[in-house]
Parts: structure tokens; sequence; C-alpha cells
């Protein structure tokens, strides 16, 4: 443990001395201080870090600064974002709380190092998607930080995933044949068989299907259409309605005719501001609630019996949904459209390669 002595100069001042053996040259060293206090807290961080002379002059150092903390500086920058919803600043301040600020909140922004975001970033065992996800939110708020004139550069900037690890992915979308879905269905709960039918045939994202109103439900002649501009979001106060996950998402899909029957026994007795998909009690039908009580039973019975060369979520409905319209032919950009996406990279990235099956089967058909 290191130890202070308290010592008198030839000019009557009093000195501060530490002294210590230091872990990392494992020599007997000794530090003088004119301030009491100061040296009450070197001897306090020499004892809560083993004793290395390096990282209690670092915590010091912190301890000295004026800037904010990383954590603070998230907080703030957060705060301050405009024109975002809810239920994305609710996404960002649970991914600084779980994943920032447990190692890197304390540090003023001023002491944080590249070394310091390097490690952060290399030990979170994270897809390469959320690392860089919850990595852009870290660099943006610094560079708030830079603008509020607390540091001058961005540690974090430039700091990214290798290749190879970019290139792994946490789980393989799940693409149902014809057969697969209708044995899916044909296993399931009838209350919702349909919502199955429309996951599938509308590439709808289970949060913007369940937030369908009759009166986005609209006909024309003998087909639906859905207009999609709502989807359930996590907000700070909870679940709630918001936008869907990006402008490209509001749209306007087309269903199958072989949807009109069904949709017309789902819309039968609701008013207009009615969900069309709900819990058997009513209301919002949760995703958690959807698998527990419904979906993982029916899915892992048809995995062991065969029926279902793997086991699908909801959301691979979605993926399902895209790659009949590209076995069909269907042109990636009108597959963005209909999925919402943002960018045709997305598509591409997530689809392109089912192209190359759709182009063998054309080719085949020349034969």
């Amino acid at each position: 443990m290191a130890s202070l002595r308290v010592l008198t100069r030839t000019d009557e001042t009093q000195a501060f001395k530490v002294l210590w053996r230091d872990s990392d040259t494992g020599k007997q060293t000794s530090k003088t201080f004119d301030d009491p206090g100061t040296a009450d807290m070197f001897l306090d961080f020499l004892n809560a870090n083993g004793q290395s002379l390096a990282l209690a002059d670092r915590a010091i150092s912190m301890m000295r600064s004026k800037a904010p903390t990383v954590k603070a500086a998230i907080a703030r920058h957060i705060e301050t974002l405009g024109g975002v919803e809810s239920g994305t600043l609710h996404r960002y301040r649970q991914l600084a709380r779980n994943h920032i600020n447990p190692k890197l909140g304390p540090y003023p922004v001023d002491k944080l190092t590249r070394e310091d975001v390097l490690a952060w970033f290399n030990a979170m065992t994270l897809s390469a998607k959320s690392k860089k996800n919850i990595h852009a939110l870290l660099s943006s708020a610094l560079e708030s930080a830079i603008a509020d004139r607390h540091i001058v550069e961005n540690p974090a900037k430039g700091i990214r995933d290798s290749k190879s690890a970019a290139a792994i992915k946490t789980r393989d979308p799940v693409f149902l044949s014809p057969a697969e879905f209708e044995a899916l269905t044909g296993a399931f709960d009838s209350r919702y068989v349909t919502l199955l039918k429309l996951l599938a045939g509308s590439g709808l994202r289970f949060s913007e299907a369940t937030a369908l109103r009759k009166r986005d439900v609209k006909r024309k002649e003998d087909r639906y259409s859905l207009s999609v501009t709502r989807a359930w979001k996590k907000t700070d106060q909870g679940i709630a309605i918001g936008g869907p996950k990006s402008p490209k998402s509001i749209r306007t899909v087309a269903l199958s005719k072989t949807l009109t029957d069904p949709i017309n026994a789902e819309l039968a007795g609701l008013k207009p501001d009615d969900l069309v998909f709900t819990l058997p009690e009513g209301g919002r039908l949760p995703n958690n609630r959807f698998h527990e009580n419904y979906w993982d039973e029916v899915v892992d019975r048809l995995v062991a019996e065969g029926k279902l060369h793997d086991a699908p979520t909801p959301h691979d409905l979605r993926h399902t949904h895209a790659s009949w319209l590209i076995a069909a032919g269907v042109p990636l950009p009108v597959i963005q459209a209909r999925l919402g996406h943002e960018n045709i990279t997305t598509t591409v990235g997530t689809y392109g390669h089912l192209q190359n099956d759709a182009d063998s089967l054309a080719a085949d058909a020349l034969d």
C-alpha cells in the first residue's frame, strides 16, 4: 500500500510525499506535492489502481478536467438532435446506456484517447452492424463536443471493423419455399393466418403490419392495397405509434387478389380507426407475445418434422416475400420500393445473390 509522509522544508513550508512500489517497474518510488488534498487524492488513486503510477496520474488528470464526460456529451448530443423521432432518440439512449457509458462514460471528453476508443470498440462482441451503429453515435457526440469547443479532435473518427469482421453475420435470412409457407399457415392458429399471408404477400415489417388500421387498407375493384404510414416504435414512455423506419418506408403496397377474401373477413365489423390485427382480447399485438403464444411452438414442431428446412422468424416472411418476387423476375428497384428500403444497396446487399438463381431458371426455360 502507498503511504504518505509530511515533510518540513528549510523555509518552514510543508511538503507531502507519497511513497509506493510501482507495479509497472517494481521500483520503490515517490512523488511530492505542495497541496495535501492532491497528495491524498494521488494516494487513493494509487491504492485503487494497483500502485500503477501511469494509471494514477491519468486518473488525477481526468479528475482535474473541466470538460464534460463522454456520458454527458452523448446525453447533450441526443437532446439537441432535431427532426428525430422519439423512438429513435430512445434507441440512442439505450445504445449509450448499454454499450458506451459502462466503459467510456466516466472519461472527460478531452482525456479520451484513440487507444481508449479502439480498446472499447474491439472488445464489443456484437455484430458488425451493431458495432457500427454504436460507434457512429459516439463519434457524432464527439463531433458535437468539437463544435462546443470542448475538444479539437475526434478520437473515434475513422475507427472501423476489419473487412473480415464486417462480413460476419449473426444470422442469415431464412427464405421459405411456397410449400414450406403452406405448411406454416396450415399448422398455425387460424386467428393469425391472414396476418402471415399479409406479411409474406406484402413484405411489411411486423411493426408496420400490426399498426395497420381499417382505414389504411384500401380496396380498388377486386384488389386491396396497404397505405403504410405508421409503425410501432420504442420510446422513453414505452411502445407507441410513430412513422415507419425511414422516409421511403412510407409507401403504398398492392396485395395479391388471393388475399381479397381473407382481408374482407378481417375488416368485417371494424371501425375506420380500429387495428386490423390485435391480441385476442384486443389491443396491440406485441412481437414477443406473438412469438411466445403462437409462433415458436409451431415453428419448432415443423422443423422437427422436417417440414421447414430452418427456423424462421416473422421477419423472415419479409425476406421470403422478396425471394418470391426475385424468382418471378421482378426487378430489384421495384422490390426496394415495396419493402421501403431507403437505399437500393440495402436491397442488393440482402437479396442480390438470389438473382443468380432466378437468372439460371430463366436460362433453363430457354433450353
